[in-house]
């Protein structure tokens, strides 16, 4: 696909795709999150491909949102949702770029209409989560954990709002919790 998402077909039937910025901890920017939702909307229209399976390379699954800036497609050649105004001033801009690339591509991914499962390993951090909690199976290594200063912060993440649902169902019977 591109340098930072793999798309493979290991067996028959199963795409993998794996996040490729292990050097960043795969923290997430604008090139991250649209490589993939390319990849996925690749994997859901092949007939051939009967789940999707989503990893992550390196250490950690997701370190959360990538603070470095380096982030310059513009959003009006990546859009996918119907809004616009991303250069409007102040907080509407700011929202409206919020809607396109964190809820409006959860949204999408959350509505996949095939089987998606997620590996996670080490880290998945505040914006992290929203590259876990839209698929339709969690499965996590030993040492994963999952971690949303975002809540201490007293403000919801707006990658999907998935608090209410998530913590929830993600918890299995016996287990510790979080």
């Amino acid at each position: 696909m591109t340098e930072w998402v793999r798309y493979e077909v290991p067996a028959p039937g199963v795409a993998r795709i794996t996040l490729n910025r292990p050097a960043q901890a795969n923290a997430q920017n604008r090139h991250l999150l649209y490589a993939l939702n390319d990849a996925l909307d690749r994997g859901a229209q092949d007939d051939a491909i009967k789940v999707l399976l989503i990893a992550a390379e390196g250490r950690h699954f997701s370190s959360g949102h990538d603070l470095s800036g380096d982030d310059d497609a513009p959003f009006e050649d990546v859009a996918l949702g119907p809004w616009g105004g991303f250069d409007a001033p102040a907080m509407e801009g700011h929202w409206a770029r919020e809607e396109e690339a964190y809820f409006g591509l959860c949204w999408r991914w959350r509505n996949i209409p095939k089987p998606t499962v997620v590996a996670v390993q080490g880290k998945v951090i505040a914006g992290g989560l929203m590259l876990v909690w839209p698929f339709d199976i969690v499965v996590a290594s030993d040492d994963a954990t999952f971690q949303d200063p975002v809540v201490a912060f007293g403000a919801n993440g707006v990658e999907y709002f998935g608090h209410p649902w998530e913590f929830g169902v993600r918890k299995w019977p016996g287990s510790s919790g979080w």
